[in-house]
């Protein structure tokens, strides 16, 4: 089962976009059962997907905290075939403080994924929370690899900076560390300094670099009525785009965990 997190410490990238979208596609175009883990208290990815997660239960928070639902109990079917949902909302606040005695603090959603009988799910596609937090820490040391939004700003770009070293840090301290198989440029513009940053982006990541996604206001409108943009607007430029992205997401060999 493959485990891809969608993770940058700078909120507005575009994580939770990429991410629902590309469990949609790989659900609908490649026929995969694929499950959404909302870790960010907003609970974006559900409203997304047209679940009100104000005031649900359970729902993740009860997953990690406790020992007597599995993940298979709170995930819930979305209106998308194939797609699940683990949803989270604003009671996922507590969960630093509410595990912060227990021994495998920072490996809670790892060792819960680990318990997911074989064949469940095809692909567990992680929504991060935007700041470095013992959540995040979960999601890192959870995913075997990493997909990296990064604004076409100076702040998203610091961002994908301390989310790299983040990795390194967790590779030093355990010996592993997942490993960052794509890096989205979004929120093109054609200007100078997206130009620039772009450029960065090239160097660093040669052959792991996708094509960038531009603004598109029928992504907006398709989140606000809780539907992907492959159900709302499937043949406008920005479903294109996130086609595109999330065909080299998945068209890429898994990688080992290193």
């Amino acid at each position: 089962m493959r485990r891809i997190a969608f993770v940058n410490e700078k909120g507005g990238t575009c994580k939770t976009t990429l991410c629902v979208n590309t469990a949609a596609w790989i659900a609908t175009q490649r026929g995969m059962r694929v499950l959404v883990a909302d870790l960010d208290t907003q609970g974006h990815a559900g409203k997304a997907l047209g679940v009100d997660v104000r005031g649900i239960f359970p729902t993740i928070r009860d997953v990690l905290v406790g020992e007597s639902l599995s993940v298979r109990d709170v995930a819930r079917p979305t209106a998308v075939p194939g797609l699940d949902l683990l949803p989270a909302n604003k009671d996922l606040a507590g969960f630093p403080v509410e595990v912060a005695a227990f021994h495998d603090r920072a490996d809670r959603l790892r060792r819960r994924l680990d318990d997911v009988p074989e064949g469940t799910w095809d692909a567990v596609l992680v929504d991060a929370p935007p700041s470095v937090s013992l959540v995040t820490e979960n999601v890192l040391r959870a995913a075997t690899e990493v997909v990296l939004p990064v604004g076409l700003t100076y702040l998203a770009l610091d961002g994908c900076a301390e989310i790299l070293a983040s990795l390194e840090v967790l590779r030093r301290e355990t010996g592993r560390a997942p490993e960052v198989t794509l890096v989205v440029p979004t929120l093109y513009r054609k200007t100078q300094l997206a130009g620039e940053i772009l450029e960065k982006l090239r160097a660093r990541f040669p052959d792991r670099l996708a094509a960038p996604l531009g603004f598109s206001v029928k992504i907006d409108e398709a989140q606000s009525h809780g539907r992907t943009i492959f159900e709302y607007a499937p043949r406008c430029s920005g479903a294109l785009a996130l086609a595109e992205i999330a065909r080299a997401v998945w068209d890429r060999p898994a990688p080992a965990l290193l």
